[in-house]
């Protein structure tokens, strides 16, 4: 087995490992293509705790190449996206067989070997099969849309609801498309033109440059007065979270959406409590995996246009150095083919 092994920061390398045994309500995976988040940057740059080495990213799919044990409902040939936390199976709820309600998930890349290696043998009870009709590239962005789903969610966003959208990232622009299928309107905030032109190729009618214009003004105007009544703030979105508290009217929700610790989110917290906010916070894709499978099939949701660049194995070093810092690269999605 082939395997990219992060060994220390910035130190990433192609190993050559035994082949893993396939035990009960396990199957074995013939990796086809992964997808690079700015967690597995992190965790190359030696920003979230980890123990090395460990082979990176959670994000894959791949065929079923084998089977063991116990293993009902997935057969080989079947193509399949992966959950990207491993359940503990000792807990409560697991031992319960409630695996997606475990108490102490392990999320793959960062707590527990990840996918970017030419197979991987994974619990049958974190794969999803997926249909013909979804792409591998595609089926890259389930987790991405299963966690806009638990915002929109938390957020309890209903039909007509103006939602602010702060970031035309991937997220961003796949929480945009999901709020307008549920008849929401969003307004998105970001402070680049190229993204927010993205954005309204994706349908989105109502855009706010976070530079040029007057946001609290523009969001005033397009919500006859009141704000809006939620806000959606992406991590990666490299606006100031406090801005929320004033895109969003009094008794409003605002919802951070994010993996913990890789972003500082520091901020005053007193325009929050003045309008009597509810906050919170989405760092994970809930129970939506087969919802958001079910949407991407239908084109509900498209992402075709959210990602720049298919790297092959042999590139993988070099696209994880390029992705380190400040990159105008970072506000796509890398993709890479197994």
């Amino acid at each position: 087995m082939k395997a990219y092994r992060i060994h220390a920061p910035h130190t990433i390398k192609l190993d050559e490992m035994e082949a893993m045994p396939v035990g009960d309500n396990c199957i074995k995976l013939k990796n086809l293509m992964c997808g690079i988040t700015p967690a597995d940057i992190a965790v190359y740059d030696g920003r979230v705790p980890t123990k090395y080495p460990i082979i990176p990213l959670r994000q894959c799919v791949g065929f079923v190449s084998e089977v063991g044990a116990n293993v009902a409902g997935i057969s080989r040939g079947k193509r399949v996206v992966t959950y990207p936390q491993a359940s503990c199976h000792s807990c409560k709820a697991c031992k319960d067989g409630h695996y997606s309600d475990c108490e102490k998930p392990l999320t793959f890349g960062a707590e527990e070997d990840g996918f970017l290696s030419d197979f991987s043998v994974v619990s049958a009870d974190d794969v999803y099969t997926i249909p013909d009709r979804i792409s591998d590239a595609e089926a890259v962005f389930i987790e991405h849309i299963a966690t806009a789903l638990n915002a929109l969610s938390k957020l309890n966003v209903e039909k007509g609801d103006q939602v602010v959208i702060m970031g035309a990232t991937v997220d961003g622009i796949i929480l945009a498309q999901l709020a307008m299928y549920y008849q929401a309107v969003p307004i998105m905030v970001d402070m680049h033109e190229d993204m927010l032109a993205l954005a309204q190729k994706a349908g989105v009618y109502f855009t706010v440059n976070a530079v040029d214009d007057n946001v609290v003004k523009k969001i005033l105007a397009l919500t006859g007065g009141h704000m809006a009544s939620a806000c959606a703030y992406l991590t990666n979105s490299q606006m100031p979270l406090s801005s929320a508290w004033d895109y969003t009217a009094t008794r409003g929700r605002v919802a951070v959406i994010g993996r913990n610790g890789l972003n500082d989110l520091n901020c005053n917290v007193n325009g929050m409590l003045e309008k009597n906010i509810d906050l919170f916070t989405v760092v994970d894709c809930g129970k939506n995996y087969s919802s958001a499978i079910n949407l991407l099939a239908n084109h509900t949701v498209t992402v075709d246009s959210l990602y720049n660049n298919v790297v092959s194995f042999d590139d993988v070093p070099s696209a994880f150095e390029s992705l380190l810092g400040d990159r105008e690269d970072n506000r796509f999605k890398t993709l890479i083919k197994i």
